[in-house]
């Protein structure tokens, strides 16, 4: 498996895919972004960096050789990789995404209910509803990169 790709599926239906680049690309287990949440509340400091690498659902977005989940080795490496290509990413952006992490998890489970008119525009304009996603993902990136660029010197 070369650096920046996984394997996906099993026997025949076996394929190659490339790494995911940046950290929305990545799948979370948002049940681990919850813990973070209820750790922080509790009065704890973390490293987001770490935390982030932490949420990845490294067993069940991620092939192992033969298809199968990833081992511990494999987890190793990719935990490896991913924190060196994140490295420079601030924390204000990784803020961001585990806090949009977060609001998803709070909306899966109920926490947080859309209205019928709100669900119709995702259901009924598809298009539109990935134009407000992709404006907020933007704005976040912006956001990180102002935060990151601040000297007050």
């Amino acid at each position: 498996m070369g650096e920046r790709e996984r394997v996906e599926g099993g026997g025949d239906d076996r394929r190659t895919t490339s790494l995911p680049e940046t950290p929305h690309e990545l799948p979370y287990d948002r049940a681990k972004v919850d813990e973070l949440l209820t750790r922080v509340r509790e009065g704890a400091t973390v490293d987001l960096l770490e935390e982030l690498l932490a949420a990845v659902d490294w067993r069940g977005g991620f092939g192992g050789e033969g298809g199968g989940p990833v081992g511990p080795l494999e987890e190793a490496e990719l935990r490896a990789y991913y924190r060196a290509k994140f490295a420079d990413i601030g924390v204000l952006y990784l803020a961001e995404l585990l806090s949009t992490e977060f609001m998803t998890e709070q909306r899966a489970r109920g926490d947080i209910v859309f209205s019928e008119r709100l669900l119709d525009l995702g259901r009924n304009e598809p298009e539109l509803w990935g134009e407000i996603r992709r404006f907020f993902r933007r704005k976040e990136l912006a956001t990180a990169m102002l935060a990151m660029a601040h000297d007050p010197a």
